[in-house]
């Protein structure tokens, strides 16, 4: 679920940035310590004495200070104060990579004497340098983490420029407060569309009045904030129609409409179709669109060739759709998608994530499905075979590959009994160790082999050393392929990082190698490892090729 930022009176504070200016250039900044942290784990203890930074390179989950909830992304940066009750979630599948730099911000009190400022800026800051910032902070920690008194005291200068340099974008920032309180009110409608929305209430959010909200809304949204409201109602009722069982009526309620006939003309006003014929529609539909390598493992186990893709060599089934439109290579090409005008389109993601402006886009051009990241790919098959119509498929599909799995399971456990197994990824300067989900699934929960210790804890990946892989102390080690971006050249670059593994004597020391009971999959991309279920299945057959030959 995306957190919005609302201030503690519900209003946007305008007009307050020189007085803002003033107080934050008044103080005197001093760098106490810089922690670089890479972990999963949602464990954070700020010190109640300090200021502190939190600069995120990478993160997915929510933060909560003094009890507002922010969405933690890439390049986000936030401010704690001493005393402040501060909260990480992780999201499970990721690591967070952040700087926690604690600092004194003193102001004069007596003279020749400072004492603790209380700034009162905001929590989350804002720049449009972000890069540089991150590359000073690393440059300064290294600096202050110097045996040299004179790089310490270089690290603190850099710090206070870093913090001038910060400090000066927020404020900039602050000066287009008027866009600000739109986009308020924008994530608003986009969190509490079924609720009872006035335009009132909207300009309230935003600290404006009614009229002047609604004319600055129109000239920078192009819509009335109701017009933009209804929008977001019609487009969340064609996600549900095609997705749940409710009736006409229950839908209707559900994204806000309290009258089902109101529902219904608004619809056929914004679709041409009435709600019960474009329910039939996206049902026979054959155009529909994958955005990712997850739904078109999914749609092909079904029997379906994805009538749009992103298409590259890291899953290379998708080089081998004949029929199927290309749009995007990595990610989806937005102009492509527009020209391909599909029926529906599927995709992953996050609750956890803040929509982008593209994935916005992406629902005026068709209806969006998204599969949470969090369910189980059984619960992903099933919810896209419900929307095109082969739930009878699925199932039986899914039966088959139950008792495929439990004939493999038997005859692999009567092999190696309970030892234990290990998925580890290669990639360009990079290795990883796999866990429960995408391979693990199928190893660890379908087939039911061993997870070495540690792994259980091990959600997705974990990106580990050489000299790590001695703590699993695993009987048998799988390689495959880690973060492949379908070309030769990484293909290359995977080769020769597992060529430098076996010229690598601590490699030969580890118990799997030594037995001679490591299998190689590294040459097949991500065949394997993308969560869906023409993968799994195939990974079903592979694994038992692998184990159940003569050799070892």
């Amino acid at each position: 679920m995306r957190m919005i930022i609302i201030h503690r009176k519900g209003r946007v504070q305008m007009n307050n940035s020189s007085h803002l200016s003033t107080r934050l250039a008044a103080c005197l900044y001093k760098l106490e310590d810089s922690q670089h942290v890479i972990s999963n784990e949602t464990l954070f203890q700020h010190d109640n004495s300090l200021y502190g930074m939190l600069l995120f390179m990478e993160a997915e989950g929510d933060i909560v200070i003094d009890g507002r909830s922010y969405p933690l992304q890439r390049q986000k940066i936030f401010i704690v104060s001493p005393g402040a009750y501060v909260k990480l979630s992780i999201h499970p599948s990721s690591q967070a990579d952040y700087y926690y730099i604690k600092f004194y911000a003193l102001q004069p009190a007596d003279p020749g004497h400072f004492v603790l400022a209380e700034l009162k800026c905001p929590d989350e800051l804002y720049t449009a340098h972000f890069q540089f910032l991150a590359d000073m902070v690393q440059e300064m920690e290294k600096k202050h983490r110097s045996d040299s008194s004179w790089d310490v005291m270089k690290a603190n200068m850099m710090f206070q420029e870093m913090i001038v340099a910060l400090f000066k974008d927020t404020i900039h920032e602050q000066k287009s407060d008027l866009k600000q309180a739109i986009h308020l009110t924008l994530e608003y409608m986009e969190q509490y569309y079924p609720l009872h929305i006035t335009r009132e209430k909207l300009a309230e959010i935003a600290g404006l009045s009614a009229d002047y909200y609604s004319r600055a809304f129109k000239k920078q949204v192009e819509k009335s904030p109701m017009e933009y409201l209804t929008e977001i109602r019609i487009s969340q009722a064609k996600q549900l129609l095609v997705q749940s069982d409710g009736s006409f009526r229950s839908i209707a309620h559900s994204v806000g409409f309290s009258d089902e006939f109101y529902f219904s003309r608004k619809f056929k006003a914004e679709t041409g179709y009435s709600p019960m014929s474009y329910v039939k529609k996206i049902k026979y539909s054959s155009k529909i669109a994958s955005l990712n390598h997850q739904t078109t493992g999914h749609l092909i186990a079904l029997g379906i060739e994805p009538y749009a893709a992103v298409i590259n060599n890291a899953y290379p089934i998708t080089t081998r759709l004949r029929n199927t439109i290309a749009v995007g290579h990595s990610n989806p090409d937005l102009e492509r998608l527009v020209t391909a005008k599909p029926d529906l389109i599927v995709a992953s993601g996050s609750r956890h994530v803040e929509k982008s402006q593209k994935e916005r886009i992406f629902n005026q051009i068709a209806p969006t499905i998204t599969l949470h990241y969090s369910n189980d790919w059984r619960v992903h098959f099933q919810t896209i075979a419900k929307i095109v119509g082969k739930e009878k498929e699925a199932n039986g599909w899914l039966e088959r590959y139950e008792r495929k799995a439990e004939t493999i399971r038997k005859q692999i456990k009567s092999k190696i009994g309970d030892e234990t197994f290990l998925i580890v990824g290669i990639g360009e300067g990079k290795m990883c160790v796999y866990g429960l989900r995408n391979m693990g699934t199928v190893l660890y929960g379908d087939l039911k082999l061993t997870a070495p210790q540690g792994v259980p804890g091990i959600a997705h990946y974990k990106e580990v050393t050489l000299e790590d892989l001695f703590e699993f102390e695993a009987d048998r080690i799988l390689l495959t392929s880690y973060r492949h971006n379908g070309t030769a050249q990484m293909d290359q670059a995977i080769r020769n990082e597992v060529g430098a593994l076996y010229d690598n004597k601590q490699w030969h020391a580890l118990k799997a190698v030594r037995n001679r009971k490591v299998y190689c999959m590294y040459d097949s991309q991500h065949l394997y490892t993308s969560y869906n279920a023409l993968s799994h299945d195939l990974f079903l057959d592979k694994v038992h090729q692998l184990l159940m030959s003569d050799e070892e």
